[in-house]
């Protein structure tokens, strides 16, 4: 660790990893380490890492160190050892009981470097019936119920495929941020800890409103009386419509917000249905003839510009309008704005030549982030690590000797000025780690707070205090003025000018309190041709790739295609289906990430940190599986027409009764198939020998297949075929709410927790992800608008009365509790 904190240029400089992982999680996890300033040496097998077989490895290993050591080997466990006595961090993805059966566990590390952190990702959790099933991707989101999510998208009954890697995205995040978190407490008391968590825990970073819905259906049926199962079907809301332009190309609109529809709907001409008794209330219509007539107006007059004219529109003179072309994650790396981002960036890698890169997954002024290099060749680096064994360990100068907190963020205030959902979950993320995280709110409420008796709110604010402000009038400028000096962070997502308006602004800001870290949770950016336009979360989706992708192989027409309306109808609803909620939740898992490093940054040198990331950012990690490029670098794989999956060993089967998912991706996994099949002959077929003879061959691979997999049950096929390590589970059927709420493995694990809302009463909900053995996280509930007030002013120094007389004054307001019963 340097010795002076101001000579340090990057925030996990002088940190070193020892990486034992493998897959997208603990890979992008360990990458994102590196390029923040940490020496990451990945310890691999002989015959390597296997997903060095894929392209990815050539983004997910940049930057690291590769040293080859057997772990079968009693003289590399001791070399292991050795390394972990010099490491400050280990990150394994073992399956649970491994790490320890090898000699290389938590508990033999630590009694030889006590303030060690310990990071553990597992597919499934650390116990229970599943603990010991495969984490591929697929996997957890077939067992968890996410895949329901995609039901009714190709119009066939049962569940989908789903193509963005979230569990994985929101676990590498997870452990980032529970990494450093760590980190913050070690260097406070001396003491190291473990952290673990799983895929199956951060799959429900996914479900913001099913988990709760459902309960207060049951517990208040008058009150509630929604069903969810009838979204498969619809089409999107207006406000988020998908559209064919003139030369048939499909662009993303999306205008949540009521100010943003109109402006949408006068920049393309239509201004006059608020003429139309029918539209003038546009977009909050309650006649469903009125709305498919709006959405029939609006797909026809799209189609009379073509894509690059509409875009010149919005970019260049409507910039109050949320709109993008549809993109795969190749063309999106071309996305002016990324580009200016720096998302992109170019690396020599050392076997397929020239790449461009996701660049780092945010930004800090004080202590920039950068790539390290590129992926290392296997075993690159074993000889120049192994010779470092030969020093003396050096000795432990922590000198910090504090008792631990309660939890990794005890003492931390943030004060949380965003809206709707990606901010405002990343609060809720950084309050799950003990800070006290404070949000300020309109009179009106945060726009989730609309219908449902602002049900959708809880899990975005869960765990946090409430004020509601009018930052337009001077008392409510005064009483932010008053918190500022009182608050380590600021986090807010207004397009650039807006929060000058409010006096948030970062000279505004840092005049009141020099120390404070300021985090810009934006759209595009604070600067660069898009920065001044707003972005909605299906931009992310369209941007990324996410949702084309999602949308399948065959979802568009050819672009000369003609087109009936009914037609476009049909296309639009499938690509509005294939936006599901994921681009928000996957900005949050990045930005509470760069929230606790701008923390640990801060507590390291002493310098406040400007801190920035953006939706399209985020959504880029979220799609890290295809987010490069290279000469020769195979295609992204789309889902089949029917949604079933992208190849035969990753793909949702129908079985005698139901669904099972299958995950066999490497060809260890195809030779364990084969041989708990019964299938010999399919193994020594020539067709499907190879990696690539099965691609080549996928259809009549699936046609082998599929109708073994109808002689018998979803749950005889995951219990015959999990007994002998193959990767399949039963398709869960019902939704995400119907596995948590009665699984044992979910009990056993505790991966829910109750909690208590002022109008809801006693409900669960998904416990936090991350699990430290020394400081836990907390769970809490959702809160009502303005709940914290009177405690809040208090401690500023406003009296009862004078909080009284803000409020009659119209200065802030707060909602009086009214159980439901």
């Amino acid at each position: 660790m340097p010795s002076q904190r101001n000579e340090m240029t990057q925030a996990l400089e002088g940190i070193t990893v020892l990486d034992f992982s493998q897959g997208m999680a603990g890979s992008i996890a360990t990458m994102a380490l590196s390029d923040f300033g940490a020496e990451v040496i990945k310890i691999e097998p002989p015959e390597g890492d296997p997903y060095r077989a894929v392209p990815q490895s050539h983004l997910w290993n940049r930057g690291k160190k590769s040293v080859v050591l057997d772990l079968n080997d009693s003289d590399a466990i001791n070399q292991i050892r050795n390394l972990a006595e010099r490491a400050d961090v280990v990150i394994e993805t073992f399956k649970p009981g491994v790490a320890d059966s090898l000699g290389i566990g938590y508990e033999t590390l630590k009694a030889e470097r006590p303030d060690l952190v310990y990071c553990s990702i597992t597919g499934f959790g650390p116990k229970g019936p599943y603990s010991d099933y495969k984490d591929y991707e697929g996997l957890i989101e077939a067992k968890s119920g996410r895949l329901m999510i995609f039901a009714g998208i190709t119009g066939r009954e049962g569940p989908s495929f789903a193509v963005v890697n979230v569990a994985s995205h929101a676990a590498a995040m997870g452990a980032f941020r529970g990494i450093v978190s760590a980190l913050m407490v070690r260097d406070q008391t001396g003491q190291g800890q473990q952290v673990d968590t799983s895929l199956l825990q951060a799959v429900t970073y996914y479900d913001l409103t099913q988990f709760i819905l459902w309960q207060m259906m049951i517990k208040f049926p008058e009150t509630f009386d929604f069903d969810p199962t009838t979204i498969a079907l619809r089409a999107s809301p207006i406000q988020y419509l998908p559209v064919r332009t003139k030369d048939g190309k499909w662009m993303q609109l999306a205008n949540l917000i009521e100010r943003l529809f109109r402006s949408e709907i006068f920049a393309i001409g239509l201004g006059h249905i608020y003429d139309d008794p029918r539209f003038v209330d546009a977009p909050n219509l309650v006649e469903p003839e009125d709305r498919e007539a709006l959405r029939r107006l609006i797909l026809t007059r799209m189609q009379e510009k073509t894509e690059a004219e509409w875009m010149d529109l919005f970019v260049n003179e409507e910039g109050n309008v949320a709109a993008e072309p549809f993109m795969t994650a190749t063309e999106a790396l071309s996305h002016p704005q990324i580009i200016h981002n720096g998302i992109v960036q170019n690396v020599e890698d050392p076997t397929v030549g020239l790449m461009r890169q996701l660049g780092p997954a945010f930004y800090m002024d004080g202590s920039p982030p950068r790539i390290q290099g590129p992926a290392p060749t296997l075993g690159q680096h074993t000889d120049e690590v192994l010779k470092s064994l030969e020093i003396p360990v050096p000795p432990n100068n922590t000198t910090a000797s504090k008792p631990p907190p309660k939890h990794p963020l005890e003492g931390v205030t943030v004060l949380d000025l965003s809206t709707v959902i990606a901010g405002p979950l990343a609060g809720s993320l950084v309050a799950e780690l003990g800070a006290r995280v404070i949000r300020i709110e309109t009179l009106d409420g945060d726009w989730m707070r609309g219908g449902n008796n602002g049900i959708a709110s809880n899990r975005t604010m869960a765990g946090t205090e409430g004020l509601s402000l009018d930052l337009k009038t001077e008392e409510g400028q005064e009483i932010l003025r008053r918190l500022i000096p009182k608050t380590d962070v600021l986090m807010h997502n207004m397009r650039p000018g807006a929060p000058e308006r409010v006096g948030i602004g970062l000279d505004q800001v840092r005049e009141l309190n020099p120390d404070i870290n300021y985090v810009y949770v934006s759209g595009y950016g604070s600067s660069g041709p898009y920065h001044h336009r707003p972005a909605m979360h299906p931009i992310g989706g369209a941007v990324a790739g996410g949702a084309l992708t999602q949308a399948g192989r065959d979802a568009l027409p050819p672009e000369d295609a003609e087109m009936t309306m009914e037609e476009i109808v049909e296309v639009s609803r499938v690509l509005g289906r294939a936006q599901d909620v994921n681009p928000d939740p996957n900005t949050s898992m990045v930005a509470s990430t760069a929230v606790v490093v701008g923390l640990y940054t801060r507590q390291r040198t002493g310098k406040p940190q400007y801190i920035e990331t953006s939706m399209i950012q985020a959504n880029a990690y979220a799609n890290a599986d295809d987010f490069f490029d290279y000469e020769g670098k195979p295609p992204r794989l789309f889902p089949d027409s029917e949604g079933y999956g992208i190849h035969a060993l990753d793909r949702i089967y129908e079985a005698l009764g139901g669904w099972i998912f299958l995950a066999c991706p490497m060809q260890d996994d195809w030779l364990a198939l084969c041989s708990a099949i019964e299938r010999p002959d399919l193994r020594d077929e020539p067709r499907f020998s190879t990696l690539e003879g099965r691609q080549e061959n996928d259809d009549a691979l699936i046609a082998e297949l599929a109708p073994l997999f109808k002689t018998k049950t979803p749950q005889e096929w995951e219990t015959e075929l999990s007994a002998k390590d193959v990767g399949c589970v039963q398709v869960e059927d019902s939704n995400m709410f119907g596995f948590f709420d009665n699984d044992e493995h979910v009990r056993e694990n505790g991966f829910t927790t109750v909690v208590e809302h002022k109008r809801f009463g006693k409900f669960w909900r998904y416990s936090p992800i991350l699990n430290f053995s020394k400081t836990p996280s907390k769970a809490g509930g959702g809160i009502l608008r303005g709940e914290h007030t009177m405690p809040i002013l208090t401690d500023l120094g406003y009296t009862e009365d004078e909080i009284h007389a803000l409020k009659a004054k119209g200065v802030l307001d707060w909602e009086e509790p009214a159980p439901l019963s």
